[in-house]
Order: C-alpha cells, then sequence, then structure tokens
C-alpha cells in the first residue's frame, strides 16, 4: 500500500516554471510534493511530463506507479491500470502497482483479475494484514458473484420453460412470471434475464395475448430498465428493441386499441378504471426514450393514421374510440396529443360529440375537451367553441358522470390564464359561482367520494384567481371536507388538494419582474402579465387564516403510520426506497415526530433495511437512521450487548459510497456525543474501528471529514484509557496536518474539530505545545 502522506506540512513547491523543467528525477519530486499537498491534477501534470523526459526504464517504472497513484485517487481506473501495468512490466515484483492495480480492477468491477494481483502481494509479503484482508474479502465476493450468477441463470431459464410450456398449470405459470419480475428488480437477475435472450422471449410473452402474461412481461422489462446505475446502459437498448418489435408486430396499435376502448359500448375489451391511464404512462414511457427524430415522427405517423382510420361519419362508435383514443395520448405524451388535437376535423368532431343526444358521447367529449385545454395556447379554441356546450350539458344533464365533468370543463378553461389577470377568460364573477359549485359539491357527504374528487380538481384549477382563493380560504367547511376527503382509499386525491394548497398560499414559483423588461415588453408591443389586485391581501391576511386551519385540521402526523406500513418486506423495493426516504424527511423535523415513527415501531424494520444490498435502499435507511438517534430510546438500543447494530453502523462508514458514509458517520458523531459508552464500545465491536476512523479523518468529502474528527474528539473526551491509545497512534499525524491548514470556507469545520481535538490532548496532558 502507498505509505502514509500525513503528519507533516511539505516544502513549498519550487518557484521554477515546469515549463523550463527537463530533469524527469526532478520533475518526479515536484509530482511527490504536490500529490502529498493534494495537488492531484498538478502531480499528474508533473509525472506526465517526466514520463516524457525519462529514459531510465527503472526509474520510469517508478513515475508511472506514482501516477497510478494519482488516477486512483481521481477515480480514473482505467488510466490507473494502465500506468500500474507499464510500471509491471519492468519490475514483475513491484508490489506497489500490483496492489494499486488491484484496486483499480476492483472499481471496475474485474474481480478476478484483481484477486490475481493481491494474490501475487500477498505471496511477495505474506505477512501484510491489508493484502491478507484484501485476498479473502475478493475470493469471498468472487464466490459469491460465481454461485449467484449459476444460481439465478438456472432461475431464469426455469421460468421461460414453465412460461412457454403447452401443458403447465395456470398457477405454476403465473407463480413463474410473478419470479420473473421479483428477478428483474435486482441487479443479477436483471443482467442474467438480459443475457439468456430475455427481452425477445419477454416478447413473445406480450405476443400470446394473454392479459396476465402481457403484464408480467412488461413490469419485467421495466424493472430491467429502472432502479440501479447498472441498468442505465441497457436501457436505452432495450426500450429500442421493445419499440422496434412493437413496430413490427404492430405492437403500438394494440396499445392504442386499449386507450380507446369505452365500456359503456358493446363487445369492448375488459377494462379497470385505471386501465386508460396506465396505457397512456406505457405510451408516455415508450416516446421519450425515442432515440431520434425518425423515430419520433415514426411513433407519431402511427398514431396519427390510427386515429384518422377509425373516423366514420356513418359509425358514431368508432368516432368515439378515436377521439377517447386521442384522450389517452393526451394524457401521456402530451406532445403527439396535442399536434393530432390541431388535425382538420378533429376539433370538430369534439365539440359535435358534445351535442350528441347519447350520453356515452358526451362523456367521452368532455373527457377529451379537459384533457386537451391543458395548455393555455390551445385553450382559446375551446372557449369560443366548446364552453357554450358545457354550459348546456352542465344544465341539461341529469348523469352526475357528465355533470360533474362538465364542470370540471369549465373550470380548466375558466382558468386557462393562470395568475395572469389579464388573461381571465370569463367575465368578472363567473369563475367564482363555478368555485361556489365546486364547494358545495365538496361539502355535500351523500355524494359518492370518486364525485367530490372531481369537485376538488376544479377547485385545483379555479384557486389560481384570487377571489377564488378569499372565498374558499373563508369557507371552513369546505376546508374541512376537502382535508376529510384526503382519507379515503383513493389516493388520487391527495394531487388535486395539494395543487389547490399551492395556488391558495400562492407556493408556487413566480418569475421575477424586471422594470426595464416590463417597459422593454410594452414597446415591442408583447404580452405582459399582470398580477390580481387581491394579491397583497391574499398572501398577507387570508394565507394566515389558511394555515391556522392547516394546523388545526391536516395532521402531518397522520402521515406516518402510511409510510411505515410501506416497509413491509411484502412491499416492492421502490415503495420500501420512498417509505424511507419520506421518514427520514419527517425525522428531521422535530422530536414530536421522532417519537411517533418509533410508536408505530418502524425502528426494527429500519434497521433491517441497513443490512440491505440494495444501495439506495441501504443507503436511505442509514439516512433516516442518522436523524432518529437523537432520540434517548435508539441510543439504548446501540448500547445494548449482544447485536451488531454499533458494529454495522462503524462498518457502514468505511463503505466507498459517500452518500451512505456521510449519513453513517453523522449517525456515529451523534451517538458518541449523547452517550460516551457507546464511544469506548466502538473499540470492542470490530477490529478495523480505527482504520475506519482515519479514513473518515482524511476524507475528500469536508462533511464526511468533519463527522469523523467530531466522532475522534467524542471518544477523547469520553475516556481516558482511549484517549491515550487514540493520541499514540498514526492519527495524531492526522489530527496535527489539518488542524495546521489554512482557513477555509469549505473545510472550516473540519479544521475547528481537529483543533478541538488536539486541545483537548493538549489538555488532558498526552501532548505538549512546541517550546520556542
Amino acid at each position: 500500500p502507498p505509505p502514509q502522506l500525513l503528519g507533516h506540512t511539505p516544502p513549498p513547491p519550487s518557484h521554477q516554471s515546469m515549463g523550463e523543467i527537463a530533469d524527469p528525477v526532478q520533475l518526479k519530486e515536484e509530482g511527490n510534493k504536490h500529490f502529498q499537498a493534494g495537488e492531484i491534477d498538478k502531480a499528474i501534470e508533473c509525472y506526465t511530463k517526466a514520463i516524457k523526459f525519462s529514459k531510465d526504464k527503472k526509474a520510469l517504472a517508478v513515475i508511472y506507479r506514482n501516477r497510478s497513484a494519482c488516477f486512483l485517487k481521481k477515480e480514473n481506473y482505467n488510466n490507473a491500470v494502465s500506468d500500474a501495468t507499464k510500471a509491471i512490466d519492468v519490475d514483475a515484483a513491484d508490489i506497489k502497482a500490483l496492489y494499486r492495480r488491484c484496486q483499480a480492477l476492483e472499481k471496475l468491477g474485474k474481480l478476478d483479475m484483481a484477486f490475481k494481483d493481491v494474490q501475487r502481494c500477498a505471496t511477495l509479503e505474506p505477512k501484510n494484514k491489508t493484502f491478507l484482508e484484501t485476498l479473502r474479502r475478493l475470493g469471498a465476493e468472487i464466490q459469491q458473484k460465481l454461485k449467484t450468477t449459476f444460481s439465478t441463470d438456472s432461475r431464469v431459464q426455469n421460468m421461460f420453460d414453465i412460461l412457454f410450456a403447452d401443458e403447465s398449470d395456470k398457477e405454476k405459470q403465473e407463480k413463474a412470471a410473478n419470479n420473473l419480475i421479483v428477478l428483474a428488480r435486482e441487479d443479477a437477475g436483471a443482467e442474467r434475464i438480459f443475457q439468456n435472450n430475455g427481452v425477445p422471449l419477454l416478447m413473445q410473452l406480450i405476443d400470446t395475448g394473454k392479459p396476465d402474461m402481457i403484464l408480467a412481461a412488461i413490469r419485467t422489462l421495466s424493472g430491467m430498465c429502472t432502479g440501479h446505475r447498472a441498468r442505465k446502459d441497457r436501457k436505452d437498448m432495450i426500450s429500442c428493441n421493445v419499440f422496434m418489435e412493437m413496430s413490427q408486430k404492430t405492437g403500438l396499435k394494440k396499445i392504442l386499441k386499449v386507450c380507446g376502448q369505452v365500456p359503456d359500448l358493446p363487445d369492448q375489451l375488459p377494462l379497470t378504471e385505471n386501465t386508460q391511464l396506465i396505457a397512456s404512462v406505457l405510451l408516455n414511457k415508450v416516446y421519450d426514450d425515442l432515440r431520434c427524430d425518425p423515430e419520433r415522427d415514426n411513433f407519431r405517423d402511427v398514431c396519427d393514421e390510427y386515429i384518422k382510420s377509425k373516423f366514420d361519419p356513418n359509425d358514431m362508435d368508432k368516432n368515439i374510440h378515436a377521439i377517447n383514443t386521442l384522450s389517452g395520448l393526451l394524457q401521456g405524451p402530451f406532445d403527439v396529443g396535442n399536434v393530432l388535437a390541431g388535425r382538420q376535423g378533429v376539433m370538430e368532431m369534439m365539440v359535435a360529440l358534445c351535442g350528441s343526444e347519447r350520453e356515452v358521447d358526451q362523456l367521452v367529449a368532455v373527457e377529451a375537451l379537459i384533457h386537451a385545454s391543458t395548455k393555455t395556447s390551445k385553450a382559446s379554441f375551446f372557449i369560443s367553441n366548446g364552453v357554450t356546450l358545457l354550459k348546456d350539458m352542465y344544465k341539461k344533464t341529469k348523469n352526475e358522470k357528465i355533470k360533474i365533468r362538465a364542470l370540471v370543463g369549465l373550470c380548466k378553461l375558466g382558468s386557462a390564464g393562470g395568475d395572469d389577470y389579464s388573461m381571465r377568460q370569463f367575465a368578472e364573477g363567473s369563475t367564482e359561482k363555478l368555485a361556489k359549485q365546486c364547494r358545495k359539491w365538496l361539502c355535500n357527504p351523500t355524494l359518492d367520494v370518486r364525485t367530490r374528487k372531481w369537485a376538488v380538481e376544479g377547485l385545483a384549477y379555479l384557486t389560481n384567481d384570487a377571489d377564488v382563493k378569499d372565498d374558499f380560504v373563508d369557507d371552513e367547511a369546505a376546508m374541512r371536507a376537502m382535508f376529510e376527503l384526503t382519507q379515503s382509499k383513493d389516493k388520487t386525491i391527495l394531487y388535486a388538494v395539494a395543487c389547490t394548497l399551492v395556488n391558495c398560499t400562492n407556493s408556487y414559483d413566480k418569475k421575477e419582474i424586471i422594470p426595464e423588461m416590463v417597459q422593454l415588453a410594452k414597446f415591442s408591443k408583447q404580452h405582459v402579465p399582470e398580477q390580481h389586485p387581491k394579491v397583497t391581501y391574499t398572501e398577507s391576511c387570508d394565507v394566515a387564516n389558511l394555515k391556522s386551519l392547516k394546523v388545526q385540521i391536516f395532521h402531518i402526523y397522520e402521515v406516518v403510520r402510511p409510510l411505515v406500513s410501506l416497509l413491509n418486506t411484502e412491499r416492492d423495493g421502490l415503495e420500501n426506497f420512498e417509505a424511507l426516504l419520506g421518514l427520514t424527511n419527517l425525522a428531521a423535523l422535530n422530536d414530536k415526530l421522532r417519537v411517533k415513527i418509533l410508536k408505530e415501531k418502524a425502528l426494527p424494520e429500519i434497521e433491517n433495511y441497513m443490512f440491505e444490498e440494495h444501495d439506495q435502499i441501504r443507503q436511505a435507511a442509514t439516512e433516516c437512521m442518522c436523524n432518529l438517534v437523537c432520540c434517548k430510546e435508539v441510543q439504548d438500543r446501540y448500547l445494548e450487548d449482544g447485536n451488531d447494530k454499533l458494529k454495522l453502523l462503524i462498518l457502514l462508514c468505511g463503505e466507498d459510497d459517500a452518500q451512505l458514509q456521510r449519513a453513517a458517520a453523522g449517525a456515529l458523531a451523534m451517538l458518541t456525543a449523547a452517550q460516551k459508552k457507546l464511544a469506548v464500545k466502538i473499540t470492542k465491536v470490530t477490529g478495523q474501528w480505527l482504520e475506519i476512523i482515519q479514513r473518515l479523518c482524511i476524507h475528500d468529502n469536508p462533511e464526511i471529514q468533519h463527522r469523523g474528527l467530531v466522532t475522534v474528539f467524542n471518544m477523547l473526551d469520553a475516556d481516558e484509557q482511549l484517549a491515550k491509545k487514540l493520541i499514540e497512534c498514526e492519527l495524531l499525524e492526522i489530527l496535527t496536518f489539518v488542524a495546521k491548514l489554512e482557513d477555509n470556507p469549505k473545510k472550516q469545520d473540519a479544521i475547528n474539530a481537529a483543533r478541538a481535538c488536539l486541545s483537548r490532548a493538549l489538555d488532558s496532558g498526552f501532548i505538549k505545545p512546541f517550546s520556542n
């Protein structure tokens, strides 16, 4: 391993310009000084010039070896391997070059090659603990990888055999399909599915026409493309292959067919309430993953041709199928739907359907109008052509589904100008009337939840208007009804509620108004947005009332329980991860919320996820624990004998993931500050504790370094014998080096912590100041 570079202040670099130096020895020395000072780029520059001028093979090998160390620091592992190899070519027993190449190869995932290098190192120095530990660790990792690979290969092949077996029973096929979905969410599983010709086989499952098989295949493909960094490179390839398969086998048209299904018509495909939305999300995903304009143009042309083919003046059922397909596109790849909505005859058909006597025609047309009026630039057509029809439908229809949708359509069109007072679409007072009707339905307990949900959707649009905000904030019954509605099982209501609250509190981002730009816009006859005269009043008085009411009604503590329920191991990894993130944020707010999380018995689950192999889940769990260790109950669990909680935390501090290190080191710093016994216990749970603490104290990340140094201070303050042991080891050199750094705002916390450690050691008599 490279020698310890800390413990003394390196002499300043030579004032001689490097451009003037032609001596490779001097250049190498300059490079060494820069390396010791942490100036890695300058060190690489010196070593590169030294290589250029050096003619001695042995000297050249040393320079390559040194530059390899620089590339390791820069995480440029390919170059680190290349330079180390050049040094080894000169001297096959160059132990430093061998170990550096081993480290770089491990980072590149080439474990077998890294194992050979460290095996050679251990042969040359059989008593070196670092080499032996690395040899043991890499050997275990290789065995586990081989075991996982062979096991996963067998499982993947077995799953596909069952799925394609003609006489396989349905229960076995369903289980095999679900197993594939689970495997696709794991790194090893996703890789083996891909390597075992999985994409074409999954496309064959889609072609079976069996709904369960199609759903399982799509979820498996989604899992292969989502989640881990290693899958990102594979994502474009899979997306491209899937789209090509879909194009060749009319898969895109099949999805469009699903989007256009109208349950009230005969001979329709079996649907659920969310089928069209899921199909829209799929269309949007496919469109987003297309890599070039020709592919996107092809996607748009297929959609255009499909919708045109359904227009038939003699068959109204085909017409509403086309318009419903357009609704699906407007909820998915909106740009595609927006272009198609502008095609000649499409908008006229939508307006004509609104005037149809059939309720199903009206229902489809109204929803299409609502989805198509998302953009302000497109709303003018509907205002001039559709508002009258929507008003008539609202007044005349007895079908509650059409009535509420017509109202939401009017709400959306009425708010097309957003908070720009100059672009209000309706006459003064019209939006207040619409909002009043929405509030009336919202407060009617006899109506079903779905209908009342649409009322909140209408308010989400209308509360852009300051007058509507005033009325809504003053209507305590409506506010209470809205918050009570969030307790229903249909959680899609939460988005509409959140939008309404954002509008009422003016919490959305606003562009800064620059007077000079306003004058310039007026001069060039460009539109200048205007604020509503009541905006200032709304932001002061009524927002205060709203926030007060929110505090009384909307208890954030109620969010803890559903989040904790998502930690269940039966939930998928994404739900576990998002729940941990939510709990992390809540635990950062106050002690009451931390206690609430503990009362919901979330702590054992969070601790279990700290052992999780999934990097992101493990990181999220550790961050959550970092916020929870303030609680006495959590500290007591770490004090208990017979568990590995503290050991795990220390080992996590030694991981390569900076975010994970930051969270683990933060938890360790807070625990040792709160409980001196834990500072002593650190030395008993693992023999690696000192090495890991030292690594924290010299970390490149100032936050991680600061947390490591705070932990050292807590250990110095906890026990005299422990403090003496720390001061007698290399840690003193690290503390001295950091403490002597010049003041730097980015590193000041770490520098101050190092100085505090030295002051503590000085007060204890373990070190003495230098005398003149």
